[in-house]
């Protein structure tokens, strides 16, 4: 079964820490780096490993998504592969993920997947937790009388799924504003349903916010409505995951306590890098968010890439042990750790270290 294929493909190969798969190239001196991708690819002196790695933490994944169990566009396409995704992961370095909801049903299954595979006492993969929330597109389920009676019903039973995940659940969310697409929810009713989200979830659990923020009007809103709601917010707030922009707004929910998650679609661009690099480094968090923005050769940041990975071109070509284009997975976690810690000048170690120190 898939946990035996998992278990079998990379458990054996744990205690190294190493991917069996995994090809790291050798890694330029912190001089080197701080000259920009280019020339990192140039200028190849020392040797990286996991072994050297303080323990990496991916703290935004959507492990639900079909395409960990072999169906693409409704259409199977290989048999389920996630218990070997996670193996995976765990031989790349990173020793514990958040599993990311953004429905009702979503945090249901979330924290049925963390019961699953995510103790801790299951050595042989990474230790699991997740969000509880509505994603911000898909707010308007809140007035589906198909999904609850009514949106009072629909918060209620969050909270109960909340309450009863106890330590499984370590965040609010995925919640927050996308006016990047309107089409799938208005801004009214985002507005609407992420402050009842604050007022209803994160402030009665105090649990920290796993925020999502589309567009630099998304993130104005977004601050208003948190500076107000501060007080009443855990002492540590929590993460702007997946964050993509400006530097001045990255500073605003740093002033009020939030991190901001890194992950491939934060490092597309020159400019992306420019705002990456200036973040303080006590408020950087690492995500892949997963089996979405992984970093593309077409991404500014590529060339500090120094760990692949062998993969299959097409979902229907796979192969036992190996990784399938296009579909990110925890383990590019080594990635964004080189492209992150490239663009800042400074050794995939020693960001990992710090990052290690912020997720506690």
């Amino acid at each position: 079964d898939d946990v035996a294929r998992g278990l079998r493909c990379y458990t054996s190969q744990r205690a190294s820490r190493v991917a069996p798969v995994a090809r790291v190239a050798p890694v330029a001196p912190v001089a080197m780096q701080a000259k920009g991708a280019k020339g990192m690819k140039e200028t190849k002196e020392t040797t990286s490993t996991t072994s050297g790695l303080a323990p990496l933490v991916d703290i935004g994944a959507n492990m639900l998504d079909p395409m960990f169990q072999g169906i693409y566009r409704e259409k199977e396409r290989h048999p389920a592969d996630f218990s070997a995704v996670l193996a995976r992961a765990l031989s790349a370095g990173v020793s514990k993920l958040m599993v990311t909801a953004g429905t009702l049903q979503e945090s249901r299954d979330a924290l049925k997947l963390c019961r699953s595979y995510g103790s801790p006492e299951r050595s042989e993969m990474p230790e699991l937790c997740c969000t509880v929330g509505v994603h911000p597109t898909r707010c308007c389920e809140f007035e589906d009388s198909a999904v609850a009676a009514d949106p009072e019903s629909y918060l209620q039973q969050l909270l109960m799924v909340a309450q009863e995940a106890g330590d499984f659940c370590t965040a609010v969310g995925e919640c927050g504003l996308d006016y990047d697409r309107l089409q799938f929810c208005p801004r009214e009713t985002q507005l609407k349903y992420f402050q009842r989200q604050l007022a209803d979830l994160a402030i009665p659990l105090q649990k920290p916010l796993f925020l999502h923020c589309r567009t630099s009007d998304a993130a104005k809103d977004l601050l208003k409505i948190l500076t107000e709601a501060r007080s009443e917010l855990p002492s540590c707030p929590g993460v702007v995951h997946s964050f993509d922009g400006n530097i001045e707004d990255a500073h605003s929910f740093i002033q009020l306590g939030f991190f901001i998650g890194i992950n491939g679609c934060s490092l597309k661009t020159a400019e992306n890098l420019e705002m990456v690099k200036q973040l303080p480094e006590d408020s950087i968090l690492l995500e892949t968010d997963a089996p979405w923005c992984g970093i593309k050769a077409s991404h500014a940041g590529h060339g500090y890439i120094q760990t692949t990975w062998d993969e299959v071109k097409k979902p229907e070509k796979w192969e036992e042990g190996k990784c399938i284009k296009d579909r990110c997975e925890p383990c590019q976690m080594r990635q964004v750790l080189e492209v992150v810690s490239g663009s800042r000048g400074v050794s995939p170690e020693a960001l990992a270290e710090a990052v290690h120190r912020n997720n506690e």
